[in-house]
């Protein structure tokens, strides 16, 4: 068993993370580890181990915690108590802090079978129900929550786009605007249920927001908060509550794990005398750059983002021709493929085709959280790589990070990259771009072009 990544900065800056045994299906120690931000408004970054976005993780691993979670939600909306059978074999796979060897990935296989086998013989989703994912970090979790309803998709962002939005604030965010540019102007009904996707719930304070600005266009009847972990104060619950009673609506939250954070009164000064005093990190670049095979899949299906509105279920079809243009390029050794930002869904179900066809396959995205390195074992993250961005957001350009392809020297064998669809190839490939960037951590970086969907006008302004 490998040590667990929170207890470097548990130890060093004095930051407690205590689960609650009674509320938790999975304890949250396991759920995640600690790493420090440089970020003046929050110190700590929880880094979680089954999100697939700061740490490569075994691809089933991502999308049985996101249907574990979509269980939850289930439960909540039918008022049944969820069975805690596959809560406990993906508990005890984490409690092991490593690759599950081939008995634990056969468990795990059989655990996300058993859950679709409950998602496709009592569908709970109606025309009133749809489920919301937060940008950056829980546009993926999103979309397996909502596959695992039977429900409409709907992710925030921060692309932009020429048409009207909704915008909300993320107030601990080093990027806090979010949007939402839904397609389908009746998206949501009125008097349904909406399911809010986050990977964390600390304060609730996003959420409420998000509550608040969408409830004043299309009040809903029940709101369905779900996140990886809560860590919500009692204080913070009780907010819920009063919210609700104010809107004249109900808000039920539902978390994996449940817990708190313990945090000393100088935190952001201790935090920023252990960054100061770390000693530099090696990316284990390599003495000469990686080649770059492009992959031109642009005559496949084009992919719709959806930030403009999605079905939930993603063509399983679409996403295994995908896999089937990589898999050739691919040599011995273990991989990674990364998604971009808020580009998720659909990479990591080409990962999991990949993982299941040649194993030794992992998934994690690039972001624009800027997180402090720390080589060692029991610390979240190890190494990074930084870049310029090429998406046009409401931001503009700036930096971004792929983090954790290297810790203690080794490195992985190749590197495929998905942009999002209709990426700009020239800005990929620019000096100070994410592809130059990954070479000098990889031998082989292989970048898969996808041809993007765009809604028409006729789709933004539909006939009466």
């Amino acid at each position: 068993m490998t040590v667990w990544t929170g207890r470097f900065v548990s130890d060093a800056v004095g930051i407690g993370l205590r689960s609650n045994a009674s509320r938790s299906l999975i304890p949250v120690e396991d759920l995640v580890g600690l790493a420090l931000r440089d970020n003046p408004k929050r110190a700590q970054l929880l880094v979680s181990t089954v999100l697939a976005k700061h740490v490569p993780t075994v691809p089933g691993l991502a999308l049985a915690a996101g249907e574990l979670l979509g269980l939850l939600v289930r439960s909540a909306l039918d008022g049944s108590d969820p069975e805690t059978a596959p809560f406990d074999t993906v508990a005890q796979l984490l409690a092991r802090r490593e690759r599950p060897d081939a008995d634990g990935l056969a468990a795990l296989t059989a655990v996300r079978e058993h859950l679709a086998q409950l998602r496709d013989a009592a569908p709970v989703a109606g025309p009133e129900l749809v489920t919301v994912g937060y940008a950056e970090t829980a546009t993926g979790l999103g979309h397996i929550v909502a596959d695992a309803l039977g429900s409409p998709y709907l992710h925030s962002t921060r692309h932009e786009a020429d048409v009207p939005f909704t915008p909300f604030e993320e107030e601990h965010s080093h990027a806090s605007d979010h949007r939402l540019y839904p397609s389908d102007p009746a998206w949501a009904t009125v008097g349904g249920t909406t399911v809010l996707v986050d990977d964390e719930l600390s304060t609730g304070r996003t959420v409420r927001n998000t509550i608040t600005a969408l409830h004043a266009t299309t009040p809903q009847a029940h709101w369905v908060v779900a996140g990886l972990i809560d860590l919500s104060s009692d204080a913070d619950r009780q907010r819920f509550d009063d919210l609700a009673d104010s809107l004249g609506t109900r808000i039920t939250v539902v978390a994996l794990g449940v817990g708190a954070v313990d945090l000393p009164e100088d935190v952001l000064a201790r935090a920023r005398a252990v960054i100061d005093a770390a000693p530099p990190t090696s990316a284990a670049e390599s003495t000469t750059a990686g080649d770059v095979v492009v992959v031109d899949a642009s005559d496949l299906p084009p992919v719709r983002s959806a930030r403009f509105g999605a079905p939930g279920r993603l063509d399983d079809a679409v996403t295994a021709a995908i896999a089937d243009r990589v898999l050739p390029e691919l040599a011995d050794g273990e991989v990674v493929v990364l998604g971009s930002e808020e580009f998720i869904a659909v990479p990591l179900a080409v990962a999991a085709h990949l993982d299941r066809t040649r194993g030794a396959t992992r998934f994690s995205t690039t972001t624009r959280s800027p997180i402090a390195v720390i080589d060692r074992d029991d610390y979240a993250i190890a190494s990074a790589v930084s870049f310029t961005s090429h998406d046009r957001t409401i931001d503009g350009f700036g930096p971004r990070f792929a983090y954790n392809l290297s810790r203690g020297g080794s490195r992985f064998a190749a590197v495929v990259l998905f942009p999002e669809p209709g990426a700009d190839r020239e800005l990929l490939l620019r000096p100070d771009g994410v592809v130059e960037a990954l070479r000098t951590v990889t031998d082989h970086v292989i970048v898969v072009l996808l041809t993007e969907s765009v809604p028409t006008p006729a789709e933004w302004n539909p006939a009466p």
